[in-house]
């Protein structure tokens, strides 16, 4: 929790499904995050942060890519399910590429936001990582059906 880096990943899921998921506190006290996962064409990725380990209340960024279209969301969980996106987009830097059968998202958030739809990193918290379902690049905004 007090550490400026860190990481977490699987080795390997009986479906084949790897992610990995890293951080670092930058020097104006916000943080970078980058997750990967290696998932089927047109899905999901998302990274949340939760006070309970659950979805419902939790603050989530999601993104998906494919070979032409890519998008990436902050958004705010009430419920589980598809969490809507959050009217206050306070990530920066953010990417999402497709890159042999990988998903990878990147972003930076402020670690204490004033946006009430955005979970403070301090002080610990539960990171929840989420995949799959499919990613509906036509619709606006983008919609991230429920995995």
């Amino acid at each position: 929790c007090n550490g400026t880096l860190g990481s977490l990943s699987c080795d390997n899921t009986a479906d084949g499904t790897c992610y990995t998921a890293s951080y670092a506190v930058q020097p104006d006290d916000s943080v970078t995050f980058t997750v990967s996962a290696r998932t089927p064409n047109n899905t999901w990725v998302g990274l949340g942060v939760s006070d309970d380990q659950m979805m419902a209340n939790s603050d989530i960024v999601l993104g998906a890519a494919n070979s032409s279209n890519s998008f990436i969301h902050d958004r705010y969980a009430s419920a589980q399910s598809e969490p809507p996106i959050d009217p206050s987009q306070d990530i920066r830097g953010a990417s999402a590429e497709r890159v042999d059968g990988v998903t990878t998202i990147t972003f930076n958030r402020p670690r204490n936001s004033s946006d009430s739809n955005d979970t403070s990193l301090d002080p610990c918290r539960f990171f929840l990582f989420a995949y799959g379902g499919l990613a509906n690049f036509t619709a606006v905004p983008p919609i991230a059906e429920y995995h």
